[in-house]
């Protein structure tokens, strides 16, 4: 752990006009770990009606530790007129002298291309700019689609002209990449956090999941890229009586048919879903419950919380062989992968997950509580202000 520093700086705005997805969690996960490295913080945030409620309600407890203002103007248009002049106008308002996007893809292909032509965000941003990049794809392939070719132009230029700060990325292998490899740039685990050590019986009751059915847990939205609609095919082909059993925990709202074929399944006691937003304690449940994990992911790129949940329970996963986490899923031998969009081979390796023998669980069990160990909460605190302690910033 690095040694704290009292900053220089001691003022941070942390822009995040989303409330989606991950959005909030790593909000509030950011929030809690500069407020602890003594920055005083405002959020430049949606305080329209239902985000200023959905906000409140999830993040209640950082509210009284924190100021707040609105990324949109009286009209209900971004300040300034764009994303990026809003940052740099609620940076202005609020006086705070260091930037932090939560999630730096909100604004940034468009700052890349601008800057290609020599077109610069605004100057009160310069050497300012820190946060989190969760998808540089322009850094893993520089020259395909050929639009990487423009935004790498425009990142060398920003580099050069020195703009960023403190930039993190969830790839710990492109982090040691030449194009960003300086001290601007940093490596950031996709953490877990909570207590996921509930026995499996205990979860299960809590959820009533039959305690003698082999789980498999999809987790998340049933967006198609996510690959839902291929798990539940591979459970349509199982055999009947088969003791394969499916927990879908997620809101699932845009695919009617999906539902359908999902409700058919529960109807023959193979598959429970949880078709809402799902509490942490619930979520916990959920990992806890569950014998194997499938992120069988449609050319996704990057990281997966997914992923580190799972390891945190000691659960092996079953994933898609492409990208990083079949990158990571090989390196920390963390379960089976299978070729995208192959609904037999998905079937195939959930079945020899379903006939593993006690041993070889207990060796993937291991394999994942270590793996556990390199995003915890703690080490991503460590990760994140490792490099503004050190400089006292």
């Amino acid at each position: 752990m690095a040694i704290l520093m009292k900053p220089s700086d001691p003022d941070l705005l942390i822009f995040e006009p989303q409330i989606g997805g991950h959005r909030l969690t790593w909000l509030q996960y950011i929030t809690e770990d500069f407020l602890h490295l003594g920055y005083s913080i405002t959020w430049a945030v949606d305080l329209r009606t239902e985000s200023k409620r959905i906000i409140q309600e999830r993040l209640a407890p950082l509210l009284t530790r924190v100021s707040m203002m609105s990324v949109f103007n009286e009209h209900g248009g971004w300040r300034g007129g764009s994303k990026i002049k809003s940052l740099a106008e609620c940076q202005k308002i609020s006086r705070s002298k260091q930037v932090f996007v939560n999630e730096l893809d909100e604004f940034i292909s468009n700052v890349l291309r601008r800057a290609a032509l020599g077109i610069y965000p605004p100057t009160s941003l310069k050497g300012r700019l820190n946060g989190v990049y969760f998808r540089p794809r322009f850094l893993t392939d520089p020259v395909w689609p050929p639009g990487n070719i423009i935004k790498a132009s425009g990142f060398r230029h920003l580099c050069k002209q020195q703009w960023f700060q403190h930039i993190y990325v969830l790839d710990e292998y492109l982090i040691s990449s030449p194009e960003i490899n300086n001290n601007h740039f940093h490596f950031l685990p996709d953490l877990w956090s909570g207590d996921y050590s509930c026995s499996s019986e205990d979860a299960r009751r809590a959820l009533d999941i039959p305690l003698d059915k082999f789980v498999f847990l999809h987790y998340g939205i049933g967006d198609r890229r996510k690959g839902l609609h291929l798990v539940v095919a591979a459970m349509e082909k199982m055999a009947t009586g088969s003791n394969i059993f499916l927990l879908c925990a997620g809101q699932i709202d845009h695919d009617p048919a999906l539902l359908k074929r999902i409700e058919t399944l529960e109807k023959r006691r193979s598959a429970k879903l949880i078709n809402r937003y799902v509490s942490d304690e619930e979520e916990r449940f959920a990992f806890s419950s569950a014998d194997v994990v499938l992120l069988p992911y449609i050319h996704h790129y990057g990281s997966s919380g997914v992923l580190s949940r799972a390891a945190a329970a000691g659960k092996m996963v079953i994933a898609s062989d492409e990208g990083l986490l079949a990158k990571r899923i090989r390196e920390h031998d963390l379960g089976f992968l299978f070729p995208t969009n192959n609904i037999h081979e998905l079937q195939q390796r959930m079945v020899d997950a379903a006939l593993l023998h006690n041993e070889r669980r207990a060796h993937f069990r291991t394999k994942s509580l270590n793996y556990a160990k390199t995003c915890s909460r703690e080490t991503f605190r460590n990760a994140l202000i490792s490099p503004w302690s050190s400089a006292g910033k």
